[in-house]
């Protein structure tokens, strides 16, 4: 190592340069999911999930149940309705069953001002509740008076609702105790009111008590780390499954537990990325290339040992010897520089959310980090030393008196080295034929450069930005969409007409696109439904099934421009606008989603038809009286799968029924909608745009989605893969560049002689580097060709899986393959410039050296 000095240092350089990046990537990350762990925690509770609206047997089982270390219950007593502005809060009792609900404020970092309700004549409400009842400004001591609405099912699976005004004294206030953090901070919490009564308790019932259903929070029995709990906590669909307590009952600590998530996710062995990967295997080409070529140098002193006595235990203890010191200093050292990199990457980052709970970043000692990258670090530098350590230990003694160098070549040239003689000249074929003299340190040179053609063909890839496109085409159909919030109640929210005129009337305004989206349900035999579907979402009832479904009404541009490509049968969509035969005409979506067992699309109706008459249950608008009926319909068109993608649903949902806006008064006894799609004329006219959007914002009181903040969202995660994998790339071409030069280098010190004496004999300068030009040549070439077919080959791989993921959202056909033409061009010169400099400057000290210096030094 110490004779081969240069060699020694770009060894250890590469090795602690890659070790460095790896650690200070994973540190950096990890270091700032600890911190924003412990953030959330603060801020939103230490719990893990919530069921809400479960029964109470259900809510004991929970409760009981061997993997849970607490649980707290409160009473789930339906909504208060405000329907001057289209708000709801939830409201729960104050105290839950046998048990002090107080706790649950605890649980969810929240502090209460005043006192608890005495009564039902009393309530307790939360900064949300008070902004939807407009009381925000000191709401305790004041009298609210709002409808409260509860649907529940009967045990035979009927469904019932239970509507009553009432009125309440506010005598507290929750807060949470670091409100200032909001969903635009976050991004997972959205807002949900809730207030707390007295509840159903010593004969002061408020609602009758078969409507009475439980929410209850838990945390899972987990070890002593945040590890351990982050793996306890994903058990949170596994209970619900296990009881039966139906997917929509899960109300996750979304902040708290997506961090712990990610944070798993980075430490754990099985996920490493591919560009780690390729980074690993680099390393492991560098390191094998030079032990190949510093200790091919030494076959004679090796042979020479053995000749005196030395075993191949004792030779190969000289290769293992150097690969340990490589080892342990390139891995402690690329690991403490790591954490260098470490330090000033959390000095240059800024999270709001830490500041405003108070907690100062700082670097987690991660003892699995530690262990994932010294591992990559280890295993890498071993596998590159195998081959050295096999080959040196099976050197023979008769080495010892034959020459240092490669073998005799004996017989004559290939005709494919004539043909390349006869048309190149001498030179030019000798450059492309000194890459075979070392065949493996070659082969290892090009597979080097090649990864970096990898990284800069996959990362930089247009596929990469058509997926995001097509992502964002399926969750944002329009510029601007306005829809239903959680606080917004589903039968008042509406947007006025007036409103909707003006947007039509504003500036770079394209086109608006309304509909209402309720709820009502579907009910059927129990026998006519999939039983899958009543397992999956914990449907009860003995005869009946009866559950939640999606009520759609349409504007006839909505029917003719969003639904009709979607229907089976497009000749129905004229039959969606009237009846036949009395029944007022439906389109109707008969899939579901299932996320947690098969990752597959099951019908819900089973064998459902075209023409076939279904029942929904929906919510009638009689005067001030809301009234449960169930209306039967005709199936006039059943939709693709591919409509909850590309079309206009709600994602991998449940059942949808969707009809004319015309049949909206029959069904449910009032006209309106609560949902609004806007296009904008000119997208990139920024100033125009954001005059719509603050307008819609200001005067419109529910869920606002822009498209616009989504595209800044994934440039700003393109753009960081895109860093990532240019420093990849980087760091890649650096060993790449290395290796071809150490390999370039030791073959002219092998054929030192053969080059002195062609010298001698006439060749010039000019004839040096017409070799020099083509043996770099033929290396980028090569390069250029396995590069481009290692990254052809993982981008046809990338839209495979594509293909194959997207079945799963209806999607039948997700992308195409598109050769990245410009990042080949790319790849291409940056490796034809990296092997000309390398093969220039190991060639250096030979065209510079006097043919005597040189004949002297072959002596």
């Amino acid at each position: 190592m110490k004779k081969n000095k240069s060699r020694t240092v770009m060894m250890f350089i590469v090795v602690i340069s890659v070790v460095a990046f790896l650690f200070s990537v994973d540190m950096i990350n990890i270091s700032q999911k600890y911190n924003r762990v412990e953030a959330f925690k603060k801020a939103y509770g230490d719990y893990h999930t919530e069921y809400v609206d479960i029964s109470r047997d259900k809510m004991e089982n929970v409760s009981s149940d061997n993997r849970i270390e607490y649980s707290d219950n409160i009473q789930n007593l339906g909504y208060l309705i405000n329907k001057n502005n289209g708000t709801r809060s939830e409201l729960k009792s104050f105290n839950g069953y046998n048990d002090d609900s107080r706790n649950y404020f605890d649980r969810k970092a929240q502090i209460m001002e005043g006192r608890a309700p005495k009564n039902n004549n009393e309530i307790v409400v939360d900064t949300d509740s008070a902004n939807n009842f407009g009381i925000s400004e000191n709401p305790i001591g004041k009298t609210i008076s709002f409808e409260l609405r509860k649907s529940y099912k009967l045990p035979n699976g009927e469904e019932k609702l239970y509507s009553e005004k009432k009125t309440f004294k506010v005598v507290g206030l929750v807060k949470k105790e670091f409100g200032e953090i909001n969903s635009s901070q976050v991004g997972s919490e959205p807002k949900r009111g809730i207030c707390y009564t007295y509840g159903n308790f010593n004969k002061q019932d408020i609602i009758p008590n078969e409507a009475v259903t439980y929410d209850v929070i838990v945390r899972f029995n987990s070890g002593s780390t945040i590890d351990d709990e982050a793996k306890a906590s994903r058990q949170y669909e596994k209970l619900a499954m296990d009881y039966e307590l139906g997917k929509t009952s899960i109300n996750i600590n979304a902040n708290y537990l997506g961090e712990l998530f990610l944070m798993n996710d980075i430490k754990d062995m099985s996920l490493i990325s591919y560009d780690t990967l390729v980074l690993a295997i680099t390393v492991v080409l560098l390191v094998f290339n030079m032990f190949n070529i510093i200790w091919g140098e030494y076959i004679r002193e090796i042979s020479m040992l053995r000749l005196i006595g030395a075993t191949k235990r004792n030779i190969r203890q000289m290769v293992i010897y150097q690969s340990l010191i490589l080892m342990v200093f390139g891995t402690f050292l690329g690991i403490a520089a790591g954490f260098v990199v470490t330090k000033l990457g959390l000095m240059a980052s800024k999270d709001n959310v830490l500041e405003i709970v108070g907690i100062t970043p700082k670097i987690h000692m991660d003892i699995d980090i530690i262990l994932k990258t010294s591992i990559i670090s280890i295993v890498s530098i071993i596998v590159a030393t195998l081959p050295p350590i096999v080959r040196i230990g099976r050197v023979g003694c008769m080495d010892a008196i034959t020459s240092s160098g490669s073998k005799a070549r004996t017989g004559k040239q290939s005709r494919i080295g004539s043909i390349i003689q006869n048309k190149f000249g001498m030179y030019r074929y000798m450059g492309i034929r000194n890459l075979w003299i070392k065949k493996t340190r070659t082969f290892v040179s090009i597979l080097t450069i090649s990864l970096c053609g990898y990284m800069i063909m996959y990362t930089f890839s247009s596929m990469q930005t058509e997926v995001n496109d097509k992502i964002r085409k399926i969750y944002y159909k329009y510029d601007i969409q306005v829809s239903r919030g959680l606080d917004n109640d589903i039968e008042s929210f509406k947007i006025p007409e007036n409103t909707v005129e003006k947007i039509k009337e504003m500036n770079g305004v394209k086109n608006v696109y309304t509909s209402f989206n309720g709820e009502s349900t579907f009910v059927a035999d129990k026998d006519d439904i999939n039983e899958y579907f009543i397992e999956y979402y914990g449907v009860e009832g003995s005869e009946k099934t009866e559950y939640e479904t999606h009520l759609r009404f349409f504007s006839e541009d909505m029917i003719n421009d969003k639904l009709e490509p979607y229907m089976k049968d497009t000749k129905a969509v004229n039959d969606i606008y009237g009846k036949t035969n009395g029944y007022i005409n439906v389109a109707v979506y008969n899939s579901f989603y299932d996320n947690v067992n098969t990752n597959t699309n099951h019908e819900i109706y089973k064998d459902l038809k075209v023409g076939d008459i279904i029942t929904v249950g929906v919510n009638y608008h009689n005067g001030d009286k809301i009234e449960k009926k169930n209306v039967k319909v005709r199936v006039a068109s059943i939709l693709e799968d591919e409509w909850q993608s590309y079309g206009d649903g709600f994602h991998r949902s449940t059942f949808e029924v969707i009809t004319s806006d015309k049949n909206m008064k029959e069904l449910v006894g009032f006209n309106g909608y609560n949902n609004l799609g806007v296009n904008y004329t000119n997208p990139e006219n920024i100033s125009e745009n954001r005059k719509v959007e603050m307008y819609v914002k200001e005067n419109i009181p529910g869920a606002i989605s822009v498209k616009e903040s989504f595209l800044r969202l994934q440039d700003s995660g393109q753009a960081n893969s895109e860093r990532r994998g240019a420093t990849n790339a980087i760091l890649v071409l650096i060993i790449s560049g290395i290796s071809i030069f150490c390999t370039v280098k030791s073959n002219l010190m092998e054929r030192r002689k053969e080059i002195f004496t062609m010298r001698a004999l006439g060749m010039s300068l000019k004839d040096m580097n017409r070799m020099n030009m083509y043996e770099s040549v033929t290396y980028a070439v090569l390069s250029i060709a396995v590069g481009i077919a290692i990254s052809t080959y993982k981008l046809i791989e990338f839209v495979k899986w594509h293909n194959d993921s997207y079945t799963n959202f209806g999607i039948e056909h997700f992308m195409d393959f598109t050769f990245p033409y410009k990042e080949a061009i790319v790849f291409a010169l940056v490796t034809l410039i990296t092997c000309i400099v390398s093969v220039k400057l190991a060639n250096r000290n030979f065209r510079n050296k006097e043919i005597s210096d040189g004949m002297r030094d072959v002596e």
